[in-house]
């Protein structure tokens, strides 16, 4: 994986990251504003946005449901603007626990992925958790 990847906004969205590319991304990604999120412990639905509230650092008036999630990823006052990369490991759990809930952060994700992508900040999402849905990133 080279940088380019990380510099090209049309190339931005959500996608599977297998644990052994981590290092690759991390470093293919310098300069960006990369953050992480281990949700391996959060039992449920609620659990997994309260702790992506933070680990993300989300402002005070963040309210740990899937609309603040998209407010805030989408607020230009929190995130920067060259682009950012959010790695989010654990969400395997959540996936088996309770799929909906699952599919509905992924299209959370997906939308704010969208939205910051015309706004000319782009943001990449790479979860742990495989997904027929996802793209794998290689």
């Amino acid at each position: 994986m080279n940088q380019s990847f990380f510099r090209d906004p049309g190339r931005s969205g959500i996608f599977h990251l297998p644990t052994l590319s981590r290092q690759a991304v991390e470093a293919a990604a310098a300069g960006l504003d990369i953050r992480e999120a281990d949700l391996r412990q959060s039992q449920d639905k609620q659990g997994v946005l309260n702790e992506l509230g933070h680990a993300f650092r989300f402002p005070d008036w963040y309210g740990a449901n899937l609309d603040a999630l998209y407010d805030c990823l989408t607020d230009p006052d929190w995130y920067p603007p060259g682009g950012q990369v959010l790695l989010i490991s654990g969400l395997a759990r959540l996936q088996g626990a309770d799929p909906d809930s699952f599919s509905a952060l992924l299209e959370v994700f997906s939308a704010a992925s969208e939205a910051r992508r015309e706004a000319g900040a782009p943001l990449w999402v790479l979860i742990d958790a495989a997904s027929p849905d996802l793209p794998a990133l290689s």
